[in-house]
């Protein structure tokens, strides 16, 4: 028997669903100022990527009788507003940043995978793998805007 409780899921999950937010929100608000068309592409995927993720979050705290937190926080405002910044600057920028976003929330959901019970293990895994691919998914774009300088 898994002696982890459903509070402490909750109170986890929910630190997660603030950064899927977060991330959904930079992707949606940044993908519009990008006049790189691949990159664009990337983040539209992207952002469906993490508003699915929440959405998944938000179901399993709430089976677990708990209440989604909707607030992404200080961090997540100044986040957006520096996402907005790099994306005007242009896409190395921007993709510099998002990378380490994502790296962050990959490690975000491995240091807390073992805080929760095994039905929300689970699912957190899926969400790890996806952003894993994320990060591939950026990295290989990253080296195309190398090669291109």
């Amino acid at each position: 028997m898994n002696n982890i409780d459903n509070k402490q899921s909750i109170e986890k999950l929910n630190e997660l669903l603030k950064g899927e937010k977060m991330a959904a929100t930079i992707y949606d608000k940044t993908k519009g100022l990008q006049k790189d068309s691949q990159v664009k592409e990337l983040l539209e995927d992207f952002a469906q990527d993490h508003h699915r993720h929440a959405q998944q979050l938000e179901e399993r705290i709430n089976q677990l009788g708990g209440n989604p937190n909707e607030n992404i926080g200080v961090s997540g405002i100044m986040a957006n507003m520096m996402a907005k910044l790099n994306a005007i600057r242009g896409p190395k920028h921007l993709l510099k940043q998002i990378y380490k976003g994502e790296s962050m929330g990959v490690k975000a959901y491995e240091k807390r995978i073992d805080d929760l019970e095994p039905i929300s293990q689970e699912i957190v895994q899926g969400l790890i793998e996806e952003d894993r691919e994320h990060l591939r998914k950026f990295e290989a774009r990253v080296d195309e805007e190398r090669r291109e300088s």
